[in-house]
């Protein structure tokens, strides 16, 4: 059994020792052990080393893709985010990062280190939810009148897009043709061991707590418990995809359901920074999950920016000006939280699947961005600052989401070893040297229904130079050395011999990743 070993990138930060078994030795992408269904065996050793535990601070922003940020240097015309920005010049980022198309199960690949179809998250929950309060509507969203009567300052008419061709546009790709029946997604299951366990049951007793956006529960997992149940102390959530309102809403606090008004963002960086100023000198981790900018797109005020003339039912516009909300929101955050505190504590920006289509830049096209397995739909934005971090450093390496989970363990000092299944690579060793080629040979990423089983999805997979996507027997490879957006299909006028060994280099990497829990 192979053993990696961690150096210390500080003196005040001692790594771990994690013992693996490599998974697809040849390919070197991977870290896999034995799996368990109970959590609690599968943390059979948990050790906190380091003798001064960082704090860690993830932070989530719901359908942003890779485009939307200045610093990327990648979309035609990117939001106005200054602290991003400076986030960025302060730490290292990740250019070629995969999450899932859809953003539940992003969520939870960053709690596992586990891959889709380990976790059985395909897809957003669509099963039986619990006793959940509508807020009154009016045709599908709150009217203006309705507003008038709530205690907030902000008011703008909120508008709730067609969705119809972005729904049609991922049936024709990931759906059989004429079979919409039983699609059902179940959540993230409570036997999953989660990056919150693993802290609180650490040798320095993190205080775990989770703000924001939820979107993994059902009646199936423990519904308004299930934070509870994936390991969080303390937890104020929107149980849902998206709040009812972006300023009236239903919040599950630590499991009771409160009404609350106000602008769901702001709201959000409150609770966190209060929640914060209460850890007193305890480590504490925060799963912080933004609701911008996801739909229902709208237009609020930013400090510094006119927005007298932009209108919610313009995707493209509307978006950016919420992304600069959540900036000025993030800016907000981390001035509360204080120097001191920040010099102790690692923090991760990452998007969860990419911008709503309609809404997304060039070079990304319209009917490419959420919901689907093009780049426009798969590449988020990653950037990792605090301590051990080299300062505004960037790499093109091939990173998954289910890398944060090793990343995040090993900045935290932890040693984690027992019984594990993880598909998770440690983004630690670009930090020493951040122009290294890529650790991982492939990055993955699928899309499936629970009801309908992993065979029946589809799925991505791009090595260093290709990029195979697989539905049923519809596929396209693009080379993205030299088509980095995905316009020419190097299938349409059939295979070559090269492209025919390319797919099944490619096919030949899913198979032995899908079947390394059967063996």
């Amino acid at each position: 059994m192979p053993v990696i070993k961690k150096t210390a990138l500080n003196p005040n930060i001692k790594l771990y020792t994690l013992t693996v078994i490599a998974l697809l030795a040849s390919s070197g992408c991977s870290n896999q052990q034995e799996v368990t269904a109970d959590p609690a065996d599968q943390m059979s050793e948990l050790n906190q080393v380091n003798t001064a535990p960082p704090n860690v601070l993830i932070i989530i922003a719901d359908d942003l893709g890779v485009e939307q940020l200045e610093s990327f240097g990648i979309g035609s015309e990117p939001a106005v985010t200054p602290n991003l920005n400076q986030l960025a010049s302060a730490g290292m980022s990740f250019l070629n990062v995969w999450s899932q198309p859809t953003c539940s199960p992003t969520r939870a690949t960053l709690l596992t280190g586990r891959y889709g179809f380990q976790t059985g998250v395909g897809r957003p929950p669509t099963g039986v939810n619990g006793d959940y309060p509508r807020l009154e509507r009016s045709n599908g969203t709150l009217t203006l009148s309705e507003f008038e009567d709530l205690n907030f300052s902000q008011k703008p008419v909120e508008v709730y897009e067609n969705l119809t061709p972005v729904i049609e546009n991922f049936s024709r790709l990931y759906i059989s043709e004429g079979d919409d029946t039983n699609l059902l997604s179940k959540g993230l299951s409570s036997s999953e061991l989660t990056l919150p366990e693993i802290f609180r049951r650490s040798g320095n007793a993190y205080t775990t707590g989770v703000i924001g956006k939820w979107h993994l529960g059902d009646t199936e997992n423990g519904w308004l418990q299930h934070p509870a149940n994936a390991g969080f102390d303390y937890y104020s959530v929107n149980m849902m995809n998206q709040p009812e309102s972006y300023f009236a809403w239903y919040e599950n606090l630590n499991g009771v359901l409160e009404q609350r008004t106000g602008y769901t963002p702001e709201e959000k960086i409150n609770t966190a920074v209060d929640w914060i100023g209460q850890q007193s000198d305890s480590p504490w981790f925060l799963w912080l999950a933004l609701n911008l900018p996801h739909y229902p797109h709208h237009v609020p005020d930013v400090e510094g920016l006119e927005t007298s003339a932009i209108q919610a039912d313009d995707p493209r516009a509307a978006l950016d000006i919420m992304t600069a909300r959540m900036d000025q929101e993030i800016g907000r955050l981390l001035a509360g939280i204080g120097e001191d505190e920040l010099d102790e504590t690692i923090i991760v920006f990452i998007g969860d699947n990419g911008t709503t289509g309609e809404a997304n830049d060039p070079p990304f096209h319209p009917d490419r961005g959420k919901f689907t397995l093009y780049e426009g739909g798969l590449r988020v934005p990653l950037i990792i600052s605090g301590p051990g971090v080299p300062e505004g450093e960037m790499s093109d390496a091939l990173v998954n989401s289910t890398d944060l989970f090793a990343t995040i363990t090993e900045l935290a000092g932890i040693e984690v070893t027992g019984q594990l299944d993880l598909n998770s690579v440690s983004l630690v060793p670009y930090f020493s040297n951040p122009t290294s080629g890529s650790i991982r040979n492939f990055i993955f990423s699928d899309a499936f229904y629970s009801s309908r089983g992993v065979e029946e999805g589809a799925f991505a997979i791009r090595n260093d130079t290709h990029k195979l996507i697989r539905w049923h027997d519809h596929q396209e490879l693009y080379n993205l050395v030299d088509d980095a957006y995905e316009n020419n299909n190097l299938l349409l006028d059939g295979f070559s011999e090269v492209e025919s060994a390319m797919i099944e280099e490619l096919e030949s990497l899913v198979d032995t990743l899908r079947n390394q829990d059967k063996n």
